[in-house]
């Protein structure tokens, strides 16, 4: 499952059975695109499906590296769309992370008897995350 948060709290999934790849990561900034429109910046993990060569040269071709406070941050810009990597080591700026970590705690007492469950389960326990606020750690002010 692939996934992304907005700033206001929308929400859109992506499910596969496949092993994710880099096209997975292609075509989740292509759904994100059609979904949420022009002029989209995006923050992804270093997951090999996000941080491949065929996923920059979607975007635009050129992967940067900038500083970000005291850390190297890598980004690709093109003309609607921005792609940010979150810095290895930091999953506090890290959204998933949290999500993921709710997801768990979800889970942890859960019997799982198929995959059919499994994604039953997965679905709602999606539907009780609460999407962490970044905002004051990615821009160093106040979200309010």
């Amino acid at each position: 499952m692939l996934g992304a948060v907005t700033d206001d709290g929308d929400s859109f999934y992506s499910w596969t059975e496949e092993n994710l790849t880099r096209h997975h990561g292609i075509r989740l900034l292509e759904a994100l695109t059609e979904r949420f429109g022009d002029e989209l910046v995006v923050f992804l993990d270093r997951a090999g499906y996000f941080y491949a060569k065929d996923l920059w040269e979607h975007v635009s071709g050129e992967r940067e590296t900038e500083t970000v406070g005291d850390s190297s941050v890598s980004c690709v810009r093109g003309d609607d769309l921005e792609v940010w990597y979150f810095p290895s080591k930091l999953p506090e700026l890290n959204a998933v992370e949290g999500c993921w970590d709710q997801l768990q705690e979800w889970f942890k007492y859960r019997l799982v008897p198929d995959l059919s469950a499994l994604k039953d389960y997965i679905s709602r326990g999606v539907n009780t995350i609460n999407e962490p606020n970044i905002w004051p750690s990615l821009t160093g002010k106040d979200s309010t």
